[in-house]
């Protein structure tokens, strides 16, 4: 037979409610199986069933009789019973009715004849089933039988209920848990009534120092002061918290390490379902620091408290008109009233406000008609101080029973008040605390497989942090995580399970690889096989470590290389593996040729390398940045001006954002180190500074091993320049004495011959050891004899002289001027000398030539001398012979002119030392 409920809403409520009620599929239960037995024996059947119709089946909670768990709804005699909503459907003999007679049940080995259901429904009216009872021939009910049936009935609905209740009671028991665990500043404790603690959260650890287990069964005395103990404080408290349903604690406490704390609590009572106390609860927070600025608070509600404690309730009369005619004394201390009279005959209502006003009216109202009018609200004392009431109006009956006068009793319940809003409160924040934590927080509940291996978990609960941490909808409650992540690993969800498993906590880190971030786990085990877990972002934390290792990594590799090129790759290597970059390199800057050149770069594994030279131009307008030492940062190659035009060739070589670092020297753009990744990427302040300190690393690296070079060149130079020197200083020397007339003359001349070669050697020195430019080796060498500024006249393009030239040129302009001082030019007043000097540029393989001319004017007539001295010799063969140059000398009468020619290159050349590696 077809299933003919044509609601489809009936149904789906059905099913919503069977959802709620957590009943199907669940195992055999002792009650409802009494229920069966009972209503089989109650109607003397042989068959009893509670029948639940859950969509193409029923489903039977208890049965006996019957043998199956459950039935096609198309063999469900039930669903008529559950359509009809008889109080008690019956069908006497279903081979005669035509919903039933071609039924399975019917027609089949179960031979059922007779059908008699009571429907069960929910508050609501949901028809969940039916208890029904079943015989094998046509039957009838009692009409006490059917009473039976139908209060069994209502049984099994309370039974449901109950069982729901108890269900949302461990699930609201599970979740305060959870929630209390993370309200690490607050200690809550609970206490049998002897005062012996039966549970300590994590907060009362960490408020009061004692763990969990230290504490189960011991007194709450030991974090009481003697003092107090001594006072009996612990005993009284409790004895308040039975008296008035909570009590206020604010008092110095004492930690397990001896140490005081000023500590807020609120006592409570804790009750059975009878109303009967069976122990305490105990909220406590550290508030030591706020004690100080919060002392005239404290002064003020020890002073209310006081009052408080030595007032009585404040009982007044009020007649029919709502006129108030009297005020008990105790009642005028609590309303502060000083002179009844001043308010004698005032309408009582007018007393409060806002909503206690509407609320004094409809209480008088009440107990007008003869009833009792009950209120609380809040109102001002005569002083003007805010009060909260609780409030009963009763009336005064006359000898006939009607109301003549009313009573009321108004009872001062402001400290109750606070407390309830303080506790609120605090229980706002414990909620909100889920909500509004940065730590990220889920409960889950492990799925396992039929072999019992847990293969996924479903989340119970999820706050925002772990949802924006995760990536994860707060939506996702409900659903499994691999309905949302199908690649989990595995070795996550096991890590779980063992934390079920075994009840031990669990700390571990984990990184998302969508979001970049590293995070650590605190995974508890919570109950059955929930368990909860806390993430903390720990990702700049770790990325510092990674840094530091790396950093401490570079200076042990670098600490034993010599050679320029590795130390760079080495520092690329680190870097790219460190910030997981795409390529990474130095490279030298070359400031004649505007190059930069990376002798070896880094580029992971699979990408093409960019080794080798690239020019200036090639840097575009990034090349200004880098020579006045400014990084260039780039976070999206196609998105920057910058680069936007070279994008599709950066992207070639899996560009997409970098960062070019120059390194600076004493002003001078020198070397720059490069990060590129091939995604689009915002650099941050600490990649940056990571970067800077690895290409500063890298560049006292390479200063020191090209120091080394520089150094050992500069000896060799030193040992090989003083060789040249000595052997100068003897040839000169032998020279002098060969041709001197006498020692007086040969001594004067040496001198001078020596200082000018020392004046050379000095301009050597004073830049560097390969060359100086030819006007300052000119300007020194002539300084002794510049008596006046027109003296000499110099003329020509700026020129550098190598080492092996210098030395002969000054020795060469020594002899010339010693000789114009003596003979010519230099020897009058009126004398001058030009030197000038030009580059003759060659059109064949000769190379380029310089001509410099010596020309004195002025002077004395000048005739060519009889014969030729040392100082001839020395100028003519000798000196200009080290450097590959012709000397002429012209004695024209004006005055003589020397000139010398040799090529550009013989000029330039430096005196290379000897290599004695």
């Amino acid at each position: 037979m077809d299933h003919d409920d044509s609601s489809a809403g009936i149904e789906a409520d059905r099913r919503a409610a069977l959802v709620r009620y957590g009943i199907l599929d669940t195992e055999a239960e002792a009650d409802f199986d009494d229920i069966v037995k009972a209503a089989s024996a109650a109607c003397d059947m042989p068959i009893s069933l509670i029948s639940l119709l859950d969509g193409d089946r029923q489903w039977f909670k208890a049965e006996t009789g019957f043998g199956q768990r459950e039935t096609p709804i198309s063999s469900s005699i039930c669903r008529h019973a559950v359509q009809e909503q008889d109080a008690v459907f019956v069908i006497p003999d279903t081979t005669r009715d035509e919903r039933t007679s071609a039924n399975p049940l019917v027609t089949g080995d179960s031979h059922v004849r007779f059908y008699a259901g009571v429907p069960l429904q929910t508050s609501k009216g949901v028809t969940l089933g039916t208890l029904c009872v079943l015989d094998t021939k046509p039957n009838s009910l009692t009409a006490a039988q059917k009473l039976i049936l139908q209060t069994l009935a209502k049984q099994v609905m309370a039974l449901l209920e109950l069982r729901r209740a108890l269900q949302d009671r461990r699930e609201s028991d599970r979740l305060n848990k959870a929630i209390l665990e993370s309200a690490v500043d607050y200690g809550i404790i609970s206490m049998d009534l002897s005062g012996r603690v039966t549970s300590w959260n994590t907060g009362a650890e960490r408020v009061i120092g004692w763990s969990e287990a230290e504490m189960l069964g011991e007194p709450a005395h030991v974090f009481f002061t003697p003092e107090d103990v001594e006072t009996g404080a612990p005993e009284q408290e409790m004895g308040t918290a039975l008296l008035h349903g909570r009590a206020s604690d604010e008092r110095w406490h004492r930690r397990k390490d001896g140490t005081l704390f000023w500590g807020l609590g609120e006592m409570m009572p804790l009750r059975n379902e009878d109303g009967h106390p069976e122990g305490f609860i105990k909220i406590l927070r550290d508030r030591t620091e706020q004690r100080l600025a919060n002392q005239k608070q404290r002064d003020d509600a020890e002073f209310m408290r006081s009052v408080l404690a030595s007032s009585a309730d404040c009982i007044k009369v009020i007649d029919l008109d709502n006129r108030l005619t009297f005020m008990s004394e105790g009642g005028m201390r609590v309303m502060e009233v000083s002179d009844f009279n001043a308010i004698q005959n005032c309408p009582w209502p007018d007393f409060w406000q806002n909503q206690g006003n509407a609320d004094a009216y409809a209480a008088l109202a009440a107990a007008k008609a003869g009833g009792t009018g009950h209120f609380q609200g809040q109102a001002n004392t005569m002083a003007g101080n805010p009060r909260w009431w609780d409030v009963q109006v009763t009336p005064i009956l006359d000898a006939e029973g009607r109301p003549e006068r009313l009573l009321s009793v108004s009872r001062d319940i402001t400290v109750q008040k606070t407390a309830e809003q303080r506790i609120s409160a605090s229980e706002a924040r414990w909620r909100g605390l889920f909500t509004s934590m940065q730590e990220g927080f889920f409960l889950g509940e492990l799925v396992r497989d039929r072999a019992g291996r847990a293969c996924d978990y479903r989340f119970l609960e999820i706050n925002p942090a772990f949802a924006r941490q995760s990536g994860l909808s707060e939506q996702s409650v409900g659903r499994t995580v691999r309905e949302l992540v199908p690649e989990i690993d595995q070795g996550l969800i096991d890590r779980y399970a063992s934390v079920v498993d075994t009840g031990e906590p669990s700390l571990f880190e984990i990184t998302v690889p969508g979001l970049g971030r590293t995070f650590e786990v605190r995974a508890g085990h919570e109950s059955g096989q929930r368990f909860s877990c806390l993430f903390l972002d720990v990702t700049e934390r770790k990325q510092g470590e990674t840094r530091r290792l790396a950093i401490a990594e570079l200076g042990d590799r670098l600490r034993d290389l010599s050679d320029p090129e590795a130390i760079a790759f080495v520092a690329a290597e680190i870097t790219g593996r460190t910030l997981g970059l795409s390529h990474s390199g130095y490279g030298a800057v070359d400031q004649e040729r505007e190059t930069i050149v990376v002798g070896r770069g880094w580029s992971a594994p699979g990408l093409p390398g960019i080794d080798g030279a690239r020019e200036f131009r090639e840097y575009g307008s990034c090349i200004d940045a880098l020579k006045a030492g400014t990084a260039v940062l780039i976070e999206d190659a196609a998105a920057d001006p910058r680069t936007a035009l070279d994008a599709v060739s950066l992207n070639d070589i899996r560009i997409r954002s970098f960062v070019d670092l120059p390194v600076m020297e004493h002003g001078r753009f020198v070397a720059v180190f490069y990060a590129a990744k091939d995604v689009p990427h915002a650099w941050n302040t600490e990649e940056i500074g990571f970067i800077r300190n690895i290409a500063d690393r890298t560049r006292a690296a390479i200063a020191r091993i090209e120091a080394e070079a520089q150094q050992r060149v500069l000896n060799l130079e030193l040992s090989h320049r003083m060789k040249n020197m000595l052997a100068m200083v003897q040839s000169i020397a032998t020279q002098t004495m060969r041709n001197a007339t006498d020692v007086v003359s040969a001594k004067e001349v040496l001198a001078g011959r020596l200082i000018a070669l020392g004046k050379s050697h000095d301009l050597l020195l004073g830049g560097s050891l390969g060359d100086t430019p030819l006007k300052t080796l000119i300007e020194s060498a002539l300084e002794p004899h510049k008596d006046k500024p027109d003296r000499f006249s110099l003329r020509g393009p700026a020129l550098n002289v190598g080492a092996k030239a210098a030395m002969s040129l000054a020795l060469i302009l020594h002899e010339l001027a010693t000789n114009a001082a003596k003979y010519g030019a230099l020897s009058t007043a009126k004398g001058s000398v030009s030197i000038v000097w030009e580059i003759c540029r060659s059109k064949g393989e000769g190379g380029d030539q310089v001509l410099l001319r010596w020309i004195e004017a002025g002077g004395p007539p000048v005739s060519p001398p009889t014969r030729t001295g040392f100082g001839t010799r020395l100028i003519g063969r000798g000196l200009a012979g080290n450097f590959g140059g012709e000397v002429s000398l012209d004695y024209r009468t004006a005055g003589v002119v020397c000139t010398l020619e040799a090529s550009l290159k013989g000029l330039q050349a430096v005196d290379t030392p000897p290599d004695f590696r």
